[in-house]
């Protein structure tokens, strides 16, 4: 569950990157109605990728999450990487899935298009960090240390 978690993570992240720098250009670049016509065409091909790397990080994290100690560093680094995706998730049902609805189904005018797009990518970028965020904690569980760390007794540091 570590590395479905931890890899998951990385590869969710690598995705939203994708996705916001490789097409982020085109989707900025290209007259509105060429950029529209592509999106109707082409994103469903962008879930698969999502749905695999998404899954698997959200379950893993889940799982380590369940399966660390309460009160240990691991738990709350899980806590955060489960955060970071719980994030991204929000952030997309609130604004990426209604913006891609008006995309695919509401004849907007050129500037309504461009208008959203640049909404829809401001918001990207706040999606990336959140799964960078995942990422990052998840690698941070995984190899951190396994056991919590415990204070040091001043009195035995004094005795040794």
């Amino acid at each position: 569950m570590k590395a479905m978690a931890a890899i998951g993570s990385a590869a969710f992240a690598g995705v939203m990157l994708t996705i916001g720098l490789g097409l982020g250009s085109f989707f900025l670049l290209a007259e509105p109605s060429v950029f529209v016509d592509w999106f109707w065409l082409y994103f469903w091909f962008f879930l698969g990728p999502v749905f695999l790397t998404s899954g698997p990080a959200f379950i893993g994290s889940i799982a380590m999450l369940r399966r660390s100690s309460q009160g240990s560093a691991q738990r709350r680094l899980w806590k955060i990487s489960l955060g970071g995706l719980i994030a991204t998730y929000a952030i997309t049902a609130v604004v990426h899935l209604p913006l891609n609805i008006t995309f695919w189904f509401l004849d907007l005018s050129d500037t309504q298009i461009t208008t959203n797009l640049y909404i829809w990518m401001v918001f990207h970028f706040l999606r990336v960090a959140t799964a960078l965020i995942a990422a990052i904690y998840a690698y941070r569980a995984v190899t951190g240390p396994s056991t919590p760390e415990r204070p040091t007794n001043d009195r035995q540091g004094a005795k040794s």
